[in-house]
């Protein structure tokens, strides 16, 4: 497990093949429609979400003790268990890549998304490329593009090629970028952080639409 902060934003990260006691029991005190959405897993994604879900916790309790963590991630579009998380409080968001999984926790006033990529999928490369009608990004430039969609709250409802990064010239933000979304007034602060070894992992932050 690894753990780093970023304007005030709390990221960790964790194996999920490592995960021990943490189950399904833990994740039905988080809420009914939880435990549906873990019902509705299996194998490696199954592991996963137990792991993210422990992140959430364990995150959330830091400062509160044994304090009750329940999630509401009713899909906004089809009222499915598997939207993003929410709970009163707290902004979240949770990435998966590989057998890894990452957790972003921050302050209610502003939206997160956080995004992670094994630098060593040449592949995923690939399966990128046809999005984008001119020059495709590399790994460390899509966890941008996926962070800032996140945290704007449309997701890929938004064309990732309408996404413009720019790096931020002003010295009170070294290696930030604002990303500009279609359709939004304010831009997206994107940084990408020295995260896990042989990933890029990138954390935007955006106030709420």
């Amino acid at each position: 497990m690894g753990e780093l902060a970023w304007q005030g934003v709390t990221v960790a990260w964790t194996t999920p093949s490592r995960l021990e006691g943490f189950d399904a029991t833990d994740v039905l005190a988080m809420g009914r429609r939880q435990h549906d959405r873990l019902l509705q897993l299996g194998g490696a994604q199954r592991q996963g979400f137990l792991a993210g879900r422990a992140l959430i916790r364990d995150l959330l309790r830091r400062d509160d003790g044994e304090r009750v963590v329940a999630l509401d991630s009713t899909c906004e579009r089809c009222g499915g268990p598997h939207g993003r998380p929410r709970t009163a409080g707290s902004s979240l968001s949770v990435t998966h890549g590989d057998d890894l999984v990452a957790v972003a926790v921050g302050p209610a006033s502003v939206s997160l998304g956080v995004d992670v990529e094994p630098l060593t999928h040449a592949s995923r490369l690939a399966e990128i490329a046809p999005l984008f009608p001119a020059d495709a990004p590399d790994l460390a430039a899509w966890t941008r593009i996926e962070a800032a969609v996140k945290a704007d709250g449309r997701g890929f409802a938004i064309d990732p090629a309408e996404v413009t990064l720019r790096v931020r010239s002003d010295a009170s933000a070294p290696g930030v970028w604002s990303a500009v979304l279609r359709d939004r007034r304010d831009p997206i602060d994107v940084v990408t952080l020295g995260g896990p070894t042989g990933h890029a992992l990138s954390l935007a932050i955006g106030s709420p639409r």
